[in-house]
């Protein structure tokens, strides 16, 4: 059920019509990447890209022929304008835009909206209030199913602005008209990058990327955290009178050690205050689902073999450094192997689609003595190695705790949750 804008045309050569996206990005402070089929160019979060590849057409010595998209939501009837008028300074002749909302052709903003952002929004809200009550957790909207899982609240809705109540959403709906809810709901909803716009950006940035750690702990939460307190004090200078999320701000502060400057105003008040990450996080790893803290850092650990692991850790504490890699044979299903039969405590459990067993051990690295539970998944043909290696024996109650959430599912588990995605 995206909105979405869809064209095709023909361009001289890829190089003018790459130097002309170039200059755009740079006026219209967008985001450019290109590689030798195509471009994009990031406008916003939440998708708000628009992708166009060539390739060569029929006659050598001729034009090229393009194609691409933009799909508008869940960031708004502002992306969709931003996308149309991007197209219209390109170096793109014959072109065909499949626009469904019209605008390409009518470039009536307001009617837009009301023909078709609204009733998408009014869409989502239907399915909360339908809901509503009835106790259910793991409702999802507009929620990307690649990255992690944020902590289950019955009756709540978790969406990439923020965590709300069922009946929260049909609420404000009614309270101040679907206006009003889009200018919460949507990144962009205004005709350009307003006040609401570096607002709304935080606030996605604060749900969804900000781990509240310290900026000192490395450079991709310095970047976070300044992106933050960079689009709140600006949308502040823009409009001094719009509500703020001025106690997240605050405390985002502290952690980028800077001095607050916003002028006095009014607070956002909702009951969830920002941050899925600040809780506990599910990371699906096919299908796996792994447990752990929403601070940690991931990265993707090379081994010399040419294999790896994925790996979670936080850089400021000696806490536990989880890894994780996975298996998959050929015929049949995996079983258990014998390496955990030397460690201390092993146990086991039957999981729904497959069984896990876990136990401990000591180990020495460069002299230090550390401690390190191993775990085995197994779940059809595959088979899942988890570790989870800590200086202190006490974390290993926080790793038990853990490794007891770890689960796996079906393929068609996965489509249990209420998305609304597409």
């Amino acid at each position: 059920m995206s909105i979405r804008l869809r064209f095709t045309g023909e361009t001289d050569r890829p190089e003018v019509l790459l130097e002309a996206a170039k200059i755009l990005a740079e006026e219209r402070n967008y985001r450019l990447g290109a590689g030798e089929r195509g471009l994009k160019v990031v406008m916003c979060p939440l998708g708000g890209e628009l992708t166009i590849l060539w390739r060569p057409g029929e006659d050598p010595a001729g034009p090229w022929t393009v194609r691409g998209e933009c799909v508008s939501t869940p960031a708004g009837a502002g992306l969709h304008r931003a996308a149309v008028e991007l197209l219209d300074n390109l170096p793109i002749h014959s072109l065909n835009a499949q626009d469904e909302t019209g605008f390409f052709r009518h470039r009536d903003f307001q009617r837009m909206k009301e023909e078709h952002f609204y009733p998408w929004l009014n869409t989502l809200v239907d399915v909360c209030r339908q809901e509503s009550g009835k106790g259910v957790s793991g409702i999802q909207l507009c929620w990307d199913l690649e990255q992690y899982a944020p902590e289950d609240i019955p009756d709540t809705v978790i969406t990439p602005m923020g965590r709300f109540r069922l009946s929260e959403l049909a609420e404000m709906a009614e309270r101040g008209g679907i206006e009003a809810l889009a200018e919460r709901f949507f990144l962009w909803n205004g005709r350009t990058q307003d006040a609401r716009f570096f607002r709304n950006r935080a606030i996605n940035t604060l749900w969804e990327a900000c781990r509240f750690a310290p900026s000192t702990r490395g450079l991709e939460d310095t970047a976070v955290n300044n992106s933050i307190l960079d689009d709140l004090e600006r949308a502040a200078r823009l409009d001094p009178g719009l509500p703020l999320p001025r106690s997240a701000y605050l405390e985002v502060c502290a952690l980028a050690d800077r001095a607050p400057s916003l002028p006095e105003g009014p607070e956002l008040k909702e009951e969830f205050s920002p941050g899925y990450r600040k809780g506990l996080v599910t990371h699906a790893l096919g299908t796996l689902r792994v447990t752990l803290p929403g601070a940690y850092l991931y990265r993707w650990e090379p081994w010399d073999n040419g294999g790896g692991a994925h790996l979670w850790s936080d850089d400021t504490s000696d806490g536990p450094v989880w890894r994780v890699n996975a298996y998959r044979i050929r015929e049949g299903d995996a079983r258990f192997t014998d390496n955990l039969n030397t460690l201390h405590g092993v146990e086991g459990r039957t999981l729904k689609g497959g069984a896990l067993r876990w136990g401990w051990r000591e180990v020495r690295e460069e002299g230090e003595r550390l401690y390190q539970a191993e775990c085995e998944v197994i779940a059809g043909p595959s088979l899942f190695f988890l570790t989870a290696t800590c200086s202190d024996p006490g974390d290993l109650g926080q790793v038990a705790e853990l490794i007891g959430r770890v689960s796996v599912v079906s393929g068609a588990a996965r489509a249990e949750t209420v998305q609304a995605w597409k």
